[in-house]
């Protein structure tokens, strides 16, 4: 006797509908937060996660997408504040940056790959050692301490020449984030 199917619910189907429909969406705009490339997706399915628990909370004549969007801001600055955690973020000065955009409406927002592009550009015009450094900081994920005695440098030494790279990127960012906006 075969065993008969049982029926989705009308809920659980409408659900899954809008996370078809909104899921690309919400990982571009998770990335451009500044989450890690390999954590979006399990940032997007946070969210949805989150979504699922608090649908009751969602007001039907809004917009599905921009109260994914809220909730995707509010877990990546959770996610920012846990730094002690696994790192899924990239440096915190790009990622405070990119979550001051995402305050503003998203369609006013730089695009999330234009953004990548341009901290790739102001990352470029490091100086030669301080792009080594950030690289294999942040990149490569290199502890601070053991990668200022491989440099021969105070681990603290490192970490302020870290948090200045940070500020130049970043002020580079926003240079060239307002010189693109119309």
């Amino acid at each position: 006797m075969p065993i008969e199917p049982h029926p989705i619910p009308a809920e659980v189907e409408s659900f899954g509908a809008l996370v078809r429909e909104h899921q690309a969406g919400l990982r571009a705009f998770i990335r451009m937060l500044g989450a890690d490339a390999a954590s979006v997706d399990d940032l997007a399915q946070e969210v949805f996660l989150v979504a699922w628990r608090r649908l009751a909370d969602f007001d039907s004549g809004t917009d599905f997408g921009k109260w994914l969007r809220g909730i995707a801001r509010h877990l990546v600055t959770n996610e920012r504040r846990k730094e002690a955690r696994r790192s899924r973020l990239l440096p915190f000065a790009v990622t405070d940056l990119l979550l001051h955009q995402a305050d503003h409406d998203p369609a006013e927002s730089v695009d999330a790959r234009r953004l990548v592009s341009v901290m790739q550009e102001c990352v470029a015009q490091l100086p030669s050692r301080q792009r080594e450094v950030l690289q294999r900081r942040y990149a490569s994920s290199e502890n601070a301490t053991a990668l200022a005695r491989e440099l021969r440098m105070r681990a603290d030494t490192l970490r302020q020449m870290l948090l200045r790279i940070r500020v130049v990127v970043k002020d580079c960012i926003q240079r060239k984030t307002v010189e693109v906006r119309p």
